[in-house]
């Protein structure tokens, strides 16, 4: 008898565990499908929503390589976005992919029964002189920022010769690393609203290369109409970084 409550209590642990999994699986309609996130902590102990690695354009590779980027197409199953994806190709990391175009959306507040919710969206694209580093939780995580009232968007952008070499013709045009950063934005423009952000209230930021490319977003017509403010910090598009030396 005891060890058949023992059991009985087990599985109760067990649906009660699993259950609870499944509710802090949140899962988001948007225009391309369907996609699962999960949740976490601030550092202040609030709760909020991530999604994790969701991808934006098609994987640049094979005849993709060294071209502007292509979004990516609808999807039919439920998109798991709980786990981290791909850096993009950089020296010493031996975790990347080409196939690296994904970005990440963290909000404490879902659209609900109707609820509408429109919450101001940052747009973070990270630093690593556009050789280096990622978009990724483990490197630039949302535990500060989603204490404010916000929906916060970090990216992976092609890196190095995969991101900015141009040879002047069409099989290596060029800039494809910021081209990415434009399909962001665009994408931030068309399914941000089911996150609970406002595709009319985007702030794009960034500091070293970050702020660089933020710099460069406020003078690119390809940019025009995807974002309404910018925090620039630490260097801008004027720098040496992004000034053209040594053309042969």
């Amino acid at each position: 008898m005891y060890s058949l409550k023992c059991f009985l209590y087990l599985i109760a642990f067990v649906l009660y565990f699993c259950n609870g999994e499944d509710d802090r699986q949140p899962i988001v309609n948007t225009s391309l499908g369907k996609v699962r996130g999960f949740t976490l902590t601030t550092r202040l102990g609030k709760s909020f929503y991530a999604f994790t690695s969701i991808r934006y354009a098609e994987a640049p590779i094979n005849n993709l390589r060294f071209q502007p980027p292509v979004p990516v197409d609808k999807w039919d199953d439920i998109y798991d976005a709980t786990k981290p994806g791909p850096v993009c190709p950089q020296p010493n990391n031996q975790n990347s992919s080409e196939d690296c175009l994904m970005l990440n959306v963290y909000t404490n507040e879902l659209p609900t029964n109707g609820k509408e919710v429109c919450k101001p969206v940052m747009v973070f694209f990270h630093p690593g002189g556009f050789y280096g580093y990622t978009g990724a939780i483990y490197m630039f995580g949302p535990q500060y920022l989603l204490d404010e009232e916000i929906v916060l968007v970090t990216a992976n952008y092609r890196l190095g010769s995969l991101g900015f070499l141009s040879t002047g013709t069409k099989e290596a045009p060029g800039n494809n690393g910021f081209k990415d950063q434009v399909i962001v934005l665009k994408w931030i423009h068309d399914h941000i609203k089911a996150f609970g952000g406002n595709p009319e209230m985007v702030t794009i930021s960034g500091y070293s290369a970050g702020a660089r490319s933020t710099s460069l977003h406020l003078v690119s017509p390809m940019s025009r109409g995807l974002f309404h403010r910018a925090i620039v910090m630490s260097a801008s598009a004027f720098g040496h970084a992004t000034t053209p030396t040594n053309q042969y």
